[in-house]
């Protein structure tokens, strides 16, 4: 127990004295990473959606489609999941036809997220 508070006591030591070029490290570290992903999200054309449609009685369909280009050529990749009619949000449900039907806004809003 007292090799652990000596260590616990000189972590700490360490910790106060350095803790001005932690900071400044992980300062650093978080501008680099959103310059990072700043860069990349410019050299990435995409776009996305979410779109909803009855399949049966009860049971609709959520899609999510991505669109982004590879090598010059637009690829669309669609993700789709069955769910209960009952289990999606009132403000998306009523926008349920038995079509396709775009809830991106909605979807949005609900996860507090933006698709694109």
């Amino acid at each position: 127990m007292i090799p652990l508070l000596i260590g616990l006591g000189i972590g700490g030591l360490l910790l106060v004295a350095f803790w001005d070029e932690i900071v400044d490290w992980l300062k650093k570290l978080v501008a680099g990473l959103r310059q990072m992903f700043s860069e990349l999200k410019k050299k990435i054309a995409h776009a996305a959606g979410a779109f909803i449609e009855r399949v049966e009685r009860g049971l609709a369909a959520i899609r999510h489609k991505l669109y982004y280009q590879e090598q010059g050529e637009w690829i669309e990749e669609t993700t789709t999941r069955k769910i209960k009619e009952s289990e999606i949000p009132p403000n998306i449900r009523r926008k349920i036809r038995n079509h396709e039907t775009e809830v991106t806004d909605e979807v949005e809003e609900e996860l507090q997220l933006s698709l694109n």
